[in-house]
């Protein structure tokens, strides 16, 4: 305490409390503020990694993949006989499966009711190499079945025989309604006749408007800890020269 009976170290602690407190607030400020290194811009290299080629996707190779898409979706995706997907599922759906194991619907398939409206047709072409071809698939339901039409990410490639087969095959979003069957359609509507009543010359009320909701804000919790540290930093030197001037006035007056 003998330290802080002189102005003039008192100063200097002041000071140093000050230029320990900045360190830490530039230190923050320049590690979030980044916008991190453009050498990673691109993420982590691949070694041997070769880009492939776009090739067209001719008129012959879409008419030989139609077929393939319809009957890996029929029998592989809507499950109505697995054993006669095997042949146009390709290695990567057959990895680790014998045909056997395939055969009972244990399959690396999402099943999915597809009808067989529009079986093998696609939306468009993601991408299109040598050998590989990116599809967006539209499947509609079959009727009564409770899903809606859903679109899928297909990948078909080309063997060494050069036949097609489907890859890979992941639902992506579904689209509409629900399909319900013709009878729910017709029970739905006379439902609807019986419960409509005649109009009244009452006033109904307005609707209210919907509720204002407020997006969630994240909070700054994990700002606690660097500000209590820097807290201390400031407020330290801050109490001892308090606690030093208090004696310094109590050792004044005794004095008197």
């Amino acid at each position: 305490m003998k330290i802080l009976n002189s102005p003039r170290r008192r100063r200097r602690l002041i000071k140093i409390a000050v230029v320990l407190a900045i360190f830490p607030l530039a230190y923050l400020g320049i590690h979030y503020s980044t916008g991190g290194s453009t050498e990673r811009a691109n993420g982590p290299e691949v070694p041997n990694y070769v880009q492939p080629k776009h090739s067209p996707f001719t008129e012959a190779e879409r008419r030989a993949v139609h077929p393939v898409l319809a009957q890996f979706v029929r029998y592989a995706v809507a499950r109505e006989d697995p054993s006669k997907a095997w042949d146009v599922a390709g290695p990567d759906l057959r990895s680790g499966l014998t045909r056997k194991e395939w055969n009972t619907g244990n399959i690396p398939v999402v099943n999915y009711p597809a009808a067989h409206k529009g079986l093998g047709s696609w939306s468009y072409v993601k991408y299109s190499y040598t050998n590989t071809v990116g599809l967006e698939v539209f499947v509609f339901p079959k009727p009564g079945s409770g899903y809606s039409a859903m679109t899928a990410d297909a990948e078909v490639v080309k063997d060494h025989d050069g036949r097609w087969q489907v890859n890979y095959w992941m639902p992506e979003r579904f689209h509409g309604p629900a399909a319900v069957s013709a009878t729910k359609v017709k029970a739905g509507k006379k439902t609807a006749g019986a419960n409509t009543k005649k109009p009244t010359t009452k006033k109904t009320a307005a609707a209210a408007p919907p509720p204002n909701v407020q997006p969630a804000r994240t909070t700054g919790l994990w700002l606690a800890l660097p500000i209590g540290i820097l807290s201390l930093i400031i407020l330290a030197p801050l109490a001892l020269l308090l606690v030093g001037w208090i004696r310094n006035r109590r050792a004044a007056s005794a004095t008197r």
